[in-house]
């Protein structure tokens, strides 16, 4: 499980370095990592799509979620946990979505590790006008709310470390 973990740390970071060096330089190598990113992106779709079966079963019957740490939100109690947590951290996903499905053991641990921020996911497909208010575009999509205000906003996955950056020093 540890090697799993470790293996798509890197692919995101791959892909986020590859997009980065894409977007500042344009040559054969940047434009070949591009590319090998994308296809990444896009097979880890198709994986999470044709695995999202499995993984529903499993989670209603293999694992019990109830030692948790991340609150689940929808449009019931979205709004009343916002304006209760000093700052929370929400992941908007879809279980379709292949970076939210790789991001989920990097969420658990920052989730369990974090002392000062909540964390919390929202299904995007489910909860249509949280998406909406929110203006979410793309998924994965995180947004550090501090009493009840955006403060910081970040689409895409991931690694462990950006997480803890894109969270640092707002709270």
């Amino acid at each position: 499980m540890q090697l799993r973990k470790k293996m798509l740390e890197k692919i995101i970071k791959y892909q986020n370095e590859s997009e980065r060096n894409f977007e500042s330089i344009k040559n054969s190598s940047t434009i070949l990592n591009y590319i090998i990113a994308v296809i990444l992106f896009i097979f880890s779709t198709i994986i999470a799509a044709l695995t999202f079966p499995i993984r529903y079963f499993y989670k209603k019957i293999v694992k019990n979620n109830n030692d948790s740490k991340i609150i689940l939100l929808d449009e019931k109690n979205f709004e009343i946990i916002l304006n209760k947590e000093k700052l929370i951290l929400v992941d908007f996903w879809a279980e379709w979505c292949g970076p939210c499905v790789m991001m989920n053991s990097i969420i658990e641990k920052f989730a369990s590790e974090s002392k000062n921020i909540k964390v919390a996911k929202v299904n995007a497909d489910f909860n249509r006008k949280i998406v909406e208010t929110y203006q979410v575009r793309g998924l994965p999509q995180f947004i550090l709310i501090k009493n009840g205000k955006e403060i910081n906003r970040f689409a895409g996955a991931m690694t462990y470390s950006d997480l803890k950056e894109f969270c640092k020093e707002k709270d």
